[in-house]
């Protein structure tokens, strides 16, 4: 099978990102790519989902399977190609952006991005939302594209990791499966040796991976689920201010009450009377 659309410049020239070409390639033993430097001006993502192949990276040979990627900035020199004997089954897009992205910026930096990633992140159902919007392309479609690439983007940068890298995507799927743990159930009486029995870590090692995973400490993390339960609560019901922290995880309604103000500059009263409707 091989499926790939080329789509137009968008008539708006500020999106985040945008594809210009995109595909979908199975059992086609002929996809073999050699770009030289300056050929492609775009970025240039593959991802693989079964099947075998290789790309080059500074002259060694390095080969991907399933749960593998790659993503090359503008201008680079590019070689890969899937295996004539087990062919890839690979997603891909060629794009563009207005502006930086974390992800690019580091990429920008180097050769190339080479990964492993979570094929059941969800990522494939966003590349068939984006071929179904390509087979019957409409100018107002346009959003819908660039929405889909960059999440498509930021997806892989949470669910990918460096083919060299140290932190194994079990591991990063443990830590987010213990942040949605801590996320339905933010109002129980959490602490740092709780949470980390969820992910089956002693208290150090996950607060190192949970920072490193989520981007903040558990802590932070905890107190960020509690303040959003908290607004939704004032905005939406009659519960009074003590109710609420009960129901939020603070046991003393005047802890919530100075840590809710330190939070976002208003008492939960004042923030009630302002965001109600």
């Amino acid at each position: 099978m091989k499926k790939q659309w080329v789509l137009s410049a968008p008539s708006y020239a500020h999106y985040v990102c945008y594809p210009e070409f995109l595909g979908h390639y199975s059992v086609f033993p002929g996809h073999t790519e050699r770009r030289n430097e300056g050929v492609l001006d775009s970025y240039n993502l593959h991802l693989v989902y079964g099947g075998t192949g290789y790309v080059f990276q500074e002259g060694e040979r390095i080969s991907l399977s399933r749960g593998c990627g790659f993503l090359f900035p503008r201008g680079a020199y590019q070689q890969y190609g899937s295996d004539p004997g087990e062919p890839w089954d690979v997603r891909w897009v060629h794009f563009g952006t207005a502006i930086s992205l974390p992800l690019l910026e580091a990429v920008d930096q180097s050769r190339g991005y080479f990964f492993t990633f979570d094929p059941e992140a969800g990522i494939a159902d966003l590349f068939e939302e984006l071929y179904r919007l390509a087979d019957a392309y409409e100018t107002r479609s346009e959003p819908r594209f660039s929405a889909l690439l960059y999440e498509v983007l930021l997806t892989l940068m949470q669910n990918s990791e460096p083919l060299d890298g140290r932190l194994p995507l079990e591991v990063r799927h443990s830590i987010r499966q213990a942040a949605d743990i801590i996320h339905n159930g933010c109002e129980r009486p959490w602490n740092l040796e709780t949470m980390a029995r969820l992910a089956g870590y002693s208290s150090y090692h996950f607060l190192r991976l949970f920072r490193s995973v989520m981007g903040k400490t558990p802590a932070v993390y905890l107190n960020d689920c509690r303040l959003a339960k908290a607004k939704l609560l004032l905005v939406s019901t009659e519960l009074p201010v003590a109710g609420i922290a009960l129901q939020t995880g603070y046991r003393q309604a005047s802890y919530f009450i100075k840590v809710f103000k330190e939070s976002e500059g208003l008492s939960p009263g004042v923030y009630r009377r302002t965001f109600r409707s």
